[in-house]
């Protein structure tokens, strides 16, 4: 968990990136604000887009009213949003997969992801990790690497479902290692993970903390995480790039987005009212108790970054062939 110092010094440097207007003015509602979670209640973004909500209310002067609108990986809620009023009154609380991955695999979308949503505020994110069952021989990424060549056949890995962020890490593994990769989709990560503990597939990239709690009881032992750097979760577990694949990183984030229009003057005064959530004592404890490492960026950042990882995904759902099953 941050300590006070670390997140005085996020609430800082959020601050820092954004223009000196929103820094003084925060958002000014005059009515209640939607949030809309494309995934259902008490799912890991529900409880995230819940918090915040809560922190902000006494700032904005007005309920934070949270709307599930689930279906489609997340484009019925998208286009709810993408056809509100551009006036800081109804955001997405947006998952990675769905603005990175998932516009590359729906095609006829009453909206477009790049022009009719914009990016406002990054609330968090979890790495990946690696796993395979406990009763296997393997220690490390490398061992991994190293009995597939040998075993001179695809492995399998699991995910919750096909163009999933979770599916997309393991389709980089394969590219990156040259390792042919047979994908088994489940219906949900609870599934998966049963299996790959019982040793019915050979690895999972699974979000961290669906995995912990198998990883903990010694059910499935963690190879490494596709994190920039180690989770403070898993601290003996090393990264992707420190154990030699620095391309297979994956990290399933959560942000803010509103309406295409939406101008950048108001959609600067919600990151920075975001930005003292997460800088708080009590949102930064929130956000730790949800596994989240908490990144406070603004629009202009956090827009550049869903460019760049949307552009990167799309590569890889091109070149595995990746369709919706």
């Amino acid at each position: 968990m941050p300590t006070p110092l670390s997140r005085r010094a996020l609430f800082s440097l959020a601050l820092a990136g954004l223009p000196l207007a929103a820094r003084a003015q925060g958002f000014t509602a005059s009515r209640p604000v939607r949030f809309i979670v494309p995934f259902a209640a008490g799912a890991s973004i529900d409880s995230i887009a819940r918090l915040i909500g809560r922190g902000l209310e006494p700032r904005w002067g007005h309920p934070v009213v949270v709307e599930n609108r689930t279906g489609a990986g997340g484009n019925i809620g998208a286009a709810v949003v993408a056809q509100a009023q551009p006036d800081g009154h109804t955001l997405l609380i947006a998952a990675a997969g769905m603005m990175t991955v998932g516009p590359h695999l729906y095609r006829g979308l009453s909206f477009d992801y790049a022009r009719d949503l914009s990016a406002v505020a990054m609330l968090g994110s979890i790495p990946n990790v690696m796993v395979v069952p406990a009763s296997s021989s393997l220690r490390s990424m490398a061992e991994f690497v190293a009995a597939q060549k040998a075993a001179g056949r695809p492995f399998t890995y699991g995910s919750p479902g096909s163009g999933s962020l979770i599916h997309i890490s393991g389709a980089l593994f394969s590219r990156e290692t040259g390792l042919p990769g047979e994908h088994v989709a489940y219906r949900g990560s609870a599934p998966a993970l049963v299996d790959l503990a019982a040793g019915r597939i050979a690895v999972m990239f699974e979000n961290l903390p669906g995995a912990l709690p198998f990883i903990r009881d010694g059910r499935l032992r963690a190879l490494a995480v596709t994190s920039p750097e180690r989770s403070p979760l898993l601290p003996e577990v090393p990264t992707t790039a420190e154990a030699g694949l620095p391309g297979v990183q994956a990290v399933a984030w959560f942000a803010a987005f509103a309406p295409g229009r939406t101008e950048e003057t108001i959609r600067e005064r919600i990151a920075a009212d975001i930005a003292a959530v997460q800088g708080s004592d009590e949102g930064a404890r929130g956000l730790a108790a949800l596994g989240l490492t908490v990144e406070a960026m603004g629009p202009a950042a956090l827009g550049e970054m869903v460019a760049r990882e949307r552009s990167r995904y799309g590569e890889v759902v091109r070149a595995a062939n990746i369709t919706l099953e």
